[in-house]
């Protein structure tokens, strides 16, 4: 028969695995409009859904405090309890990030020369981190402990990228007169390429708690090896 406490611990789960779902189709949308910047309806879809994940993470918060507070749940399961709580900041700033990259998109010329020469490179970084966010989340869920150190050896690609193009956006202007709308969007490349990997790092942190969940140890090292 089912307790009233694993009751609860499986509200958190079933919580967590919504908010999961709204933070994927967040990533959608914006690689959506990294083709279609001014469409008025995905912009707002963008709004709306982060009310949703605002609002789960507080659920999600103080679910976990009750259930610490009413339940005493054995170690085994506070330390899953507290891990739902990390992962559940993780995509709460994640979906923060999403909404800076979709509120830069905005702003830039999408025929400008600038962006069609990063625009792919952006939109792999973006397909880089989702299949880095629902990898640290299977991960998670799933307790695969060699899926999750994929994850984290996979940002080194994220921030290779990054530089190339913060590298590369001055570069392209070497030469060349400046209109308002090139420093623009050189700003909004370069701060929706810091977004991306800002996402990757926070996937990567999903991934490590992960780890620490299944392992009991700091995963920082993976990195280097």
């Amino acid at each position: 028969m089912t307790t009233i406490r694993e009751k609860y611990l499986e509200k958190i789960k079933e919580d967590f695995e919504v908010l999961s779902t709204v933070v994927i189709q967040q990533m959608d949308i914006v690689f959506t409009l990294t083709e279609s910047n001014k469409d008025a309806e995905l912009h707002d879809k963008i709004e709306h859904n982060e009310v949703i994940i605002d609002g789960l993470e507080v659920k999600i918060r103080d679910e976990v405090i009750n259930s610490i507070v009413l339940y005493c749940p054995r170690a085994s399961d506070c330390r899953k309890i507290m891990s739902y709580h990390d992962m559940t900041a993780y995509l709460e700033r994640i979906g923060d990030l999403l909404l800076n990259i979709a509120d830069f998109l905005r702003e830039v010329e999408l025929q400008g020369e600038l962006y069609t020469l990063f625009r792919e490179i952006i939109r792999e970084q973006l397909e880089i981190v989702k299949k880095m966010t629902q990898n640290a989340i299977f991960a998670f869920t799933c307790e695969d402990e060699n899926l999750a150190k994929e994850i984290i050896r996979t940002d080194d690609i994220v921030d290779k990228n990054h530089k190339e193009i913060v590298h590369g956006i001055p570069l392209h202007f070497v030469g060349r007169t400046v209109k308002d709308q090139d420093l623009l969007d050189a700003l909004s490349l370069s701060n929706m390429s810091y977004n991306i990997e800002r996402i990757g790092d926070n996937a990567t942190n999903i991934a490590e708690a992960a780890i620490y969940l299944m392992e009991g140890k700091n995963a920082k090292h993976i990195h280097n090896n």
